[in-house]
């Protein structure tokens, strides 16, 4: 009997997006180094489709965004961050580059006007497939013991 660490399996994963990120940003040069240190408000464009999956979004003040990063290098496995020297693999970094280029920021939420959602905190390109929005929930989503060993 093998162990599912010496099998390889295969699955299909099918994604719709629901929307897409309107930030104005045309090109990665563009974009700030972290969504956090992006103040300026951009808009969330949800599909009508899934425009009733809003009904009462304004209950959590922040947002998790899960978005599609469809400009990113997916062979990319080792980097180095912009103005560092160490080397670290993409599993270890922030980077957009990476084989599921898969981002995650959480964002304020400042207004719901039907299928849009304005808010602010997002540093990716405009057009960038939403895939998923979820509440942040500040006493399941802090981790006060939470380190990493690139910042102070």
């Amino acid at each position: 009997m093998t162990s599912p660490r010496e099998t390889t399996m295969s699955y299909e994963i099918h994604m719709e997006p629901i929307g897409l990120v309107r930030t104005g940003f045309q090109t990665v040069s563009q974009c700030p180094k972290s969504s956090r240190r992006n103040p300026q408000q951009c808009e969330l464009e949800i599909h009508p489709p899934f425009a009733d999956a809003l009904l009462n979004i304004t209950m959590a003040s922040h947002l998790w965004v899960i978005y599609w990063l469809h400009h990113s290098d997916r062979t990319a496995l080792v980097r180095s961050a912009r103005g560092e020297e160490v080397a670290r693999g993409v599993f270890a970094s922030r980077s957009p580059n990476r084989p599921n280029p898969i981002g995650l920021s959480a964002v304020e939420l400042l207004n719901w006007d039907g299928n849009i959602l304005t808010v602010s905190g997002l540093d990716c390109l405009d057009g960038t497939p939403i895939l998923d929005l979820k509440p942040f929930v500040p006493a399941d989503d802090h981790q006060p013991t939470a380190q990493i060993a690139w910042q102070p």
